[in-house]
């Protein structure tokens, strides 16, 4: 058995293929503290749902953090960590999910499921008959179509508004990934500085003069004594663009991958579109981890014991979804591609009281860019892993480009 503090989860970030790593990690060491980074990665599935739901255990508040530093005063960073929902109580909580909740109507998911649907299909028109050529579906697909995506629902006008919201976006999400440089997140306070007085003012216009859009909606969903102030707007939306936009594209990206490598499942999803929605499950759970050891960030809100390992308060714990979401004790012959697989049990938009708000709106904006992008791999479309590039971005290496040679 691997003592603490070996390199099995290193192994996982330098490894092409991480899961055969991240299956010795869960099988020999599940509870496995990592000196040089000071934290402890949590790989069975049980163990990450039970921290999931237990904030007592798992906290969200990194003010608890043993190493925790308070960023500079003033910066809208530092307002996000005063006042950021993951520090209220249960019943504040609770009530800041049902503000964001009651603003997605039917008729809300109705104009979101409309505007995803034309943003997908603007970037996905030009890439169609392009037999022989070699695309690179990240930057002209996966890419900028999550924060196209959000700038539409968020009701930012088509056009240089929408470029521009699209550039900040993708700055500001840098200064949410963990272990970023002083240099990334002084370029994403800028942009959230740019971003938040954009919206802000966006906030106080609507006021005064509803308009058909997810700020609309959640000054409509306010009662009178207990309305959203701008900052909170500017939260929400910056919260969204946070979650939603790097991880859905990464998802896409890799879910794309895997049906390329898996032919057969590829032209089982070209033929019957209504497969989509079940498939999606078990794409997200084997691809969007990619077998690898990451996750998310809690602090253990009090000292307690783990399968033997004594965990202090304060320490940082890394909830391994990768891992989770492939531990053979759910989900039997868990790195086989399985698209009739029951996924229920899958962590992949977190568990319990904290999964994820916006889950529903990044499933569809996913089954939305798989099915546009069933038209664009045509068969015979193949990998070119020989373009392949990577980039290092928090704790993981990952590609940063997905070239695929498509088919004739």
């Amino acid at each position: 058995m691997s003592e603490p503090g070996s390199d099995l989860f290193l192994d996982t970030l330098q490894a092409s293929d991480p899961s055969p790593a991240t299956h010795r990690l869960r099988s020999e060491d599940p509870v496995h503290y990592v000196p040089s980074l000071g934290f402890w990665v949590i790989t069975r599935h049980d163990d990450v749902r039970w921290l999931l739901d237990d904030a007592e255990y798992g906290s969200r508040d990194r003010s608890i953090w043993e190493h925790f530093e308070p960023r500079v005063e003033g910066t809208w960073f530092r307002w996000f960590d005063d006042n950021n929902f993951a520090r209220h109580d249960p019943v504040a909580h609770a009530k800041f999910r049902r503000r964001f909740v009651s603003a997605l109507t039917p008729r809300a998911v109705r104009r979101m499921d409309a505007q995803i649907r034309e943003v997908v299909e603007r970037f996905a028109a030009p890439l169609r008959n392009r037999p022989g050529e070699v695309i690179d579906l990240v930057s002209e697909f996966t890419n900028p179509i999550p924060n196209t995506v959000i700038s539409r629902v968020t009701g930012i006008s088509p056009g240089q508004d929408e470029i521009r919201f699209r550039a900040l976006a993708q700055g500001l999400i840098r200064g949410f990934i963990p272990f970023s440089t002083h240099e990334v997140m002084a370029m994403a306070e800028k942009c959230l500085g740019e971003m938040a007085d954009w919206v802000g003012q966006m906030a106080g216009e609507r006021r005064s003069n509803l308009g058909e859009d997810l700020i609309s909606d959640l000054l409509r969903a306010q009662a009178e004594d207990d309305s959203l102030d701008e900052d909170e707007i500017v939260m929400l939306i910056s919260l969204m663009i946070g979650a939603g936009s790097e991880t859905t594209s990464f998802a896409t990206m890799s879910m794309i991958q895997t049906l390329i490598e898996h032919p057969d499942a590829l032209e089982r999803l070209r033929r019957d579109r209504s497969l989509i929605p079940q498939a999606l499950g078990e794409l997200m759970r084997l691809a969007a981890g990619g077998g690898a050891a990451g996750g998310l960030l809690r602090y253990a809100g009090r000292d307690f014991e783990l399968r033997g390992k004594k965990l202090r308060k304060g320490q940082m714990l890394l909830l391994s979804f990768g891992a989770a979401n492939r531990d053979p004790e759910v989900f039997p012959e868990p790195d086989r591609l399985d698209l009739d697989r029951d996924t229920r049990d899958s962590l992949v938009f977190g568990h319990g009281a904290h999964y994820c708000l916006g889950a529903n709106l990044a499933k569809q904006e996913m089954g939305e860019m798989l099915d546009g992008a069933l038209d664009i791999v045509t068969p015979g479309s193949r990998l070119r892993e020989d373009l392949l590039e990577y980039r290092l971005l928090g704790l993981s290496t990952r590609p940063c480009n997905l070239p695929v040679e498509i088919g004739s």
